[in-house]
């Protein structure tokens, strides 16, 4: 037995059990162009014309079993109750099906504390005893070095101690991982000279694996309040870490490169601005 949903464009929809009843609908509507039909066991409405497409047997069948337009008008409210009853449970489950899958394949972030680091000491500015380096100076000078020259000394070779880079960022966690926002990025200077430049390095880690890098450059960093900057970007990973990649001060003869590797032995004045 065929079975089909049919509708006029301005009636309800309607349930129809043979090819009979749905000749009767059809003869009945003035713009066919307006029917829409929906084959059982099919996923979707198709025009009439794509129908008699589908079952070209359809108008032969039309001109021997036309059924009388009386027999349809006697069964035609009962047939007009159960499609409106099939098509409130078809809207029914599918907007519950739409809400289960949304709510189970969407992103639920839940906030975390937030984040607040410090850049850590670089590995190629290990703490040195600058007595010890002034010492030896001025031994093979054989002169005193005067106290500007002391003073540079000790600023130049103890700097990650008086120039602290940190990060803060609000943290949210889900099933995806840890989403960092809000970041804002501070260079606290108590050298007393102001830093010309700094190169700030922030790199977002995934499985103990760098998986993106940026570059952030200040410049005209005082020393008698911190300089702040607000980041706009947003990060999803597993951590974040913030690094000096160069720094620079006129004031005190200062130029550090995280790009020099870490010697072993007597490292000198290794942040002495020298000319190439």
């Amino acid at each position: 037995m065929q079975r089909y949903l049919f509708t006029d464009g301005e009636n309800a929809v309607q349930e129809v059990e043979s090819d009979q009843a749905l000749h009767s609908l059809i003869n009945l509507t003035a713009d066919t162009a307006a029917i829409r039909i929906w084959v059982f066991n099919t996923r979707e409405w198709i025009s009439y014309a794509a129908f008699i497409k589908q079952r070209p047997d359809f108008i032969k069948k039309e001109i021997v079993l036309a059924v009388p337009e009386k027999k349809y008008e006697s069964t035609r409210q009962p047939v007009k109750s159960r499609g409106r009853l099939k098509k409130a449970i078809f809207f029914t489950v599918a907007a519950a099906g739409i809400f289960l899958v949304y709510n189970f394949t969407r992103i639920h972030w839940v906030k975390a504390s937030p984040l607040n680091i410090s850049a850590a000491r670089p590995a190629n500015v290990p703490p040195m005893d600058v007595d010890s380096l002034i010492n030896d100076i001025e031994y093979n000078r054989g002169q005193t070095l005067d106290r500007s020259t002391r003073n540079n000394l000790r600023l130049r070779n103890t700097w990650p101690d008086l120039v602290e880079l940190k990060l803060q960022a609000n943290r949210e966690t889900s099933s995806a991982g840890t989403r960092f926002s809000s970041l804002v990025m501070t260079i606290d200077n108590s050298t007393g000279n102001i830093l010309d430049n700094a190169l700030v390095k922030l790199q977002l880690w995934k499985n103990n694996e760098v998986a993106a890098s940026d570059t952030f450059r200040f410049a005209n960093i005082k020393y008698d309040a911190q300089l702040a900057r607000q980041l706009s970007q947003e990060y999803k990973g597993d951590s974040i870490s913030v690094s000096f990649e160069s720094l620079q001060s006129k004031g005190f003869n200062f130029c550090y490169s995280a790009s020099m590797k870490n010697r072993a032995g007597n490292y000198a004045d290794r942040w002495f601005c020298r000319s190439e």
